[in-house]
């Protein structure tokens, strides 16, 4: 057994681990689900979310492995962060570095390992998210490539969840800000009370802490004119606090649409029957014009014949925080859709992927069992349905793929002459496009600011859909054309195909979803959804108008000021 050396950078990558504050916590529905999925997809028995600590790996999360942790030098994952791809073992009884490793020849019987690193940035790999299994076995690029996304879901859930921290410890903050201004509060009352030297004593000390306190402080007199601001409150409005002297609160503190609510609130509170003291948010203006959000907590201050002098106004600046529980939400609300996508996602995935297993593995046993007898019209029929089953597999996987890359990726916006695009499709589809004996006419088309590459794949699949989806006995005519208004460039793919009923039109953008069984039409139910998730990276349209037998125009509606100048195309109609 040979053990993994130590990356480089190693105590900065265990300081970032412990930052995390992941080791040894309970276990979580969020990493649980990503382990489940990556067992599902890689076709594995076991799966773990490894953290590779000094001298152990734990396990955060973890499918068919009883074990919580095992030391590092026997790791698998400990030879994974030393790079950043997927690390794989074929066969660990053929490995030098583990062919002798306590869990390949103890009960465990690891045959089987690949690895994808736990990146959090800056290179620091803290662990990974692998697959293992007890026979040995390869992954393909989809797989991997499979692996590798859901690897960095799991850093997504680890970045969330150190935002959730934070915002608690934010809390906790303003918590701690309610019971120093509890004391203060009480600290101030009893200060008028108090006799000539206590009275003066005690004044010293509210006027230290007024002048350091960390959130802002204002005294004004009853007519609300600023007799006092401290260091903090100057900072928030970016005046010098001895400056704010004489100055009325409420037009030097407030937006001029939220004057009039702060006065009735002041009044309020200067009544002597409501009352002693109030809290509010609001809108400070700063002297450069910008707004900071405050929460006040306003208390009435008297001298010792119990009358009314004033108020005291303590601020904290709040700004910050609402921003960061707006994004958190934000942040919550995309991984909720997020993650109800990915279920569904999984479900149908993993039926469709089931079906021409099953299809596989059935006519193979047929195979198995009448290999020896001599009708071989039959073994090739048999033969035909496994290589049928097969490339249905491999076009499902493809498309599986393709969706799951550009569900992750962003468009990279350039000048793109759609007139060279649906050239493109023209000739990958020219086998195509002959067989079906199409004709397929373009009127000249517009440059746009787009992504090259997926504005291509999106016009390569509404025309293979036209081919496809073509009326029996009669030769697919396909247009490609495109019209504007004051709002919106719109490019049409017109057929003379068999339609789609108006209750459709919507959802045919789901993904998996399909109209009509596979024996009549080819497919996997997953084009026009990844159409829609390009025209939504481009802050576009897609749909469809359509009457069942009757052709369809699929519509790509791309903002106008998507439109770019551009030659005139050179064409011709196949």
């Amino acid at each position: 057994m040979i053990a993994a050396p130590l990356p480089p950078g190693e105590a900065e990558r265990l300081a970032a681990l412990n930052a995390t504050a992941l080791l040894d916590t309970p276990a979580e529905p969020s990493f649980d689900d990503l382990t489940r999925l990556a067992s599902q997809i890689c076709g594995t028995p076991m799966a773990i979310i490894s953290l590779v600590d000094k001298d152990r790996q734990w396990f955060k999360s973890r499918v068919g492995v009883t074990a919580s942790e095992t030391p590092r030098d026997m790791a698998f994952c400990a030879h994974a962060i030393l790079g950043s791809d997927v690390f794989v073992v074929g066969d660990a009884h053929d490995d030098e570095r583990f062919h002798d490793n306590p869990l390949v020849t103890g009960a465990l019987g690891l045959r089987f390992y690949a690895g994808a690193p736990l990146d959090i940035g800056a290179g620091q790999r803290i662990g990974t998210l692998c697959v293992l299994d007890v026979v040995p076995r390869t992954l393909d690029a989809a797989q991997r490539d499979a692996l590798n996304v859901l690897a960095r879901q799991v850093v997504a859930q680890i970045q969330l969840r150190d935002k959730v921290i934070a915002l608690q410890e934010a809390t906790a903050r303003q918590s701690l800000f309610e019971q120093q201004l509890q004391r203060f509060n009480e600290e101030m009352q009893t200060l008028v009370a108090l006799r000539t030297r206590e009275l003066q004593q005690a004044r010293d000390r509210a006027e230290l802490y007024f002048d350091v306190a960390g959130n802002m402080m204002v005294v004004t007199d009853v007519a609300g004119r600023i007799e006092r601001a401290n260091r903090r409150t100057g900072e928030v409005l970016c005046r010098p606090s001895g400056s704010l002297r004489g100055e009325d609160w409420f037009e030097l503190c407030f937006p001029a649409q939220e004057r009039a609510e702060a006065r009735a609130f002041f009044i309020g509170l200067i009544d002597a029957g409501s009352d002693s003291s109030r809290r509010f948010h609001g809108r400070v203006m700063t002297s450069d014009g910008q707004f900071r959000t405050v929460a006040w907590h306003t208390t009435r201050l008297v001298d010792e014949r119990g009358v009314i002098t004033g108020l005291l106004g303590m601020g904290e600046d709040i700004t910050a925080r609402l921003e960061a529980e707006e994004h958190l939400r934000r942040t919550l609300d995309e991984l909720e859709r997020s993650n109800m996508g990915l279920q569904q996602f999984v479900h149908v995935a993993s039926h469709d992927l089931r079906e021409p297993i099953n299809s596989i593995l059935n006519f193979a046993k047929l195979l198995a069992r009448d290999r020896h007898e001599a009708d071989s019209e039959r073994i090739d029929r048999y033969i035909d349905f496994i290589l049928r089953g097969g490339e249905r597999l491999r076009t499902l996987v493809n498309d599986l793929l393709s969706f799951v890359r550009i569900d992750n990726s962003e468009a990279r916006l350039d000048r793109v002459d759609l007139n060279e695009s649906i050239e493109d499709t023209r000739q990958v589809l020219s086998d195509a496009i002959e067989k079906a004996g199409a004709t397929l006419h373009v009127a000249p088309l517009p440059a746009v600011r787009g992504d090259r590459t997926l504005l291509g794949l999106l016009l390569q699949n509404l025309v293979s859909n036209a081919l496809k989806f073509k009326r029996p006995g009669e030769a697919p005519a396909i247009r490609v054309c495109s019209e504007s208004d004051e709002h919106e460039l719109r490019i049409q793919v017109i057929d003379n195909g068999i339609g789609i009923a108006e209750g459709f039109h919507e959802k045919i953008f789901g993904v998996f979803q399909r109209l009509h069984a596979r024996s009549e039409y080819e497919g996997t139910g997953l084009g026009l959804a990844l159409c829609r998730r390009i025209a939504d990276m481009h802050g576009a349209r897609l749909y469809v108008e359509s009457e069942e037998g009757l052709g369809s125009c699929f519509v790509l509606a791309l903002p106008l000021s998507a439109c770019l100048p551009t030659e005139p195309p050179r064409m011709a109609a196949a």
